[in-house]
């Protein structure tokens, strides 16, 4: 075989020179080009390439790792998530939906939400859903604990499936360049994708793919939509990790206790060696005297997207939330609470405070929870157009050890209703 024979049969790509000099070294001739191998694992399913797994969570212990993981306790459109619907059996987290009356909520959810907060890499869960209508099941991505869906230093937001029947699913994605008060909103989203199956007829695999060009979202394997965000067009931030589902109509499936089950959560990144985020824990208040802030990340929760704002100088802290409600009280939407960390027994007496205004409410009523929620008081009420800056006395009342405990505003106009700190003391 000729010379120039043999060099063009090694193979597609090599630049073959007509003549070459006696003795010349073949080993550093261009190699071919490998083509480009899929990634599969043990489940068949197909990543996309070039992920190295760092982090997992297989749920294989007998209770959920609270190492990793806080749980979600928000009261949000129609339930109450409660620590109570989080079990791991079997090899899977499993989130239940019950209806029971829990803090004014006619129906409990559940969820967890990391510790750590990740940014740029491939992020996946294996998932059973159950078909239950008018729960909202999802896996989803932002800053925060669980406490309160709308914090105000939230700034980004992924949805990798969001699903209020298992049949179809949203893939959606929020940045908010100045915080979640901004009005400079950027939004992409696909609504109600077909997704070709039903994600209660078994395990399916959902993932995103998050770079610094943007979003691709995947299930089973299959890239199912794409949102271009570029980090020349968009902070990108590093956010917590939920798996949650909430009831989201006033009447659900009536075939309750319901469960969604998680085999796995996965994290992959480029670098083989990419150290793991750090976990960012915040400490609720405790002891004989508990503050709770509008801005904290534990304690505080509000219906929807209340307005921040900093007009005065007689609020606590660094902000403080108001609303003015529609005509007719929405109970998705018109309240925020306060809800103490309460670590012993005892009584206890309840203090508000606010920046009073003209444009206030002159009768704000309150829901007092207490005895670890089993009692409520409905015969308060406050003037928010007075006591500008003060703590006033609400009364005292039995609180039990916990998270169950807690004072609610109403807001039912005509005026703002404002919300901004509450003070819990025991006696």
């Amino acid at each position: 075989m000729e010379r120039k024979e043999f060099i063009r049969d090694l193979g597609k790509g090599i630049v073959a020179y007509s003549v070459l000099p006696l003795g010349a070294n073949l080993s550093n001739l261009p190699k071919p080009k490998e083509k480009a191998k899929k990634v599969v694992e043990a489940d068949g399913i197909y990543r996309p390439e070039g992920y190295h797994l760092i982090w997992e969570d297989n749920f294989d212990g007998k209770s959920l790792d609270e190492s990793e993981w806080f749980y979600r306790m928000d009261l949000k459109m129609n339930s109450a998530q409660r620590a109570e619907n989080v079990s791991v059996k079997n090899g899977n987290l499993v989130l239940a939906m019950k209806k029971e009356d829990f803090l004014g909520m006619p129906y409990t959810g559940a969820g967890i939400v990391s510790k750590r907060r990740w940014q740029h890499g491939y992020f996946e869960v294996k998932a059973k859903l159950t078909h239950a209508e008018g729960w909202h099941h999802s896996f989803w991505t932002q800053q925060g604990t669980g406490f309160l869906t709308y914090a105000f230093d939230r700034f980004m937001e992924i949805d990798v499936f969001e699903m209020e029947s298992t049949r179809s699913s949203n893939h959606n994605l929020w940045i908010h360049r100045d915080g979640w008060s901004s009005k400079k909103k950027n939004w992409s989203s696909v609504h109600e994708q077909d997704l070709g199956l039903d994600a209660s007829d078994g395990y399916h695999i959902y993932g995103y793919e998050y770079t610094s060009e943007g979003l691709k979202f995947y299930v089973d394997g299959k890239n199912v939509h794409t949102i271009n965000a570029t980090e020349d067009d968009y902070k990108h931030y590093s956010m917590n990790l939920w798996l949650t589902v909430i009831a989201t109509q006033a009447e659900v499936t009536a075939d309750l206790p319901a469960y969604d089950y998680f085999d796995y959560i996965r994290c992959y990144s480029k670098d083989p060696d990419a150290s793991l985020p750090p976990k960012v824990e915040p400490v609720p208040e405790t002891g004989t005297t508990v503050y709770v802030d509008n801005y904290d990340p534990w304690g505080f929760n509000m219906g929807t997207y209340w307005e921040i704002s900093t007009d005065g100088d007689a609020y606590r802290g660094k902000n403080y939330y108001k609303w003015k409600p529609g005509k007719t009280y929405n109970p998705f939407r018109d309240w925020a609470l306060f809800r103490p960390l309460i670590a012993e027994d005892g009584n206890y007496d309840i203090y508000l405070r606010w920046p009073a205004g003209e444009d206030r409410s002159e009768k704000v009523p309150l829901e007092i929870w207490y005895d670890g929620g089993a009692k409520k008081d409905t015969t308060k009420s406050i003037n928010q157009r007075e006591h500008d800056g003060e703590w006033v006395k609400i009364g005292r009342y039995s609180f039990k050890k916990g998270w169950n405990n807690m004072i609610k505003l109403i807001a039912m106009g005509p005026g703002y209703t404002v919300a901004d700190a509450a003070k819990f003391v025991k006696a």
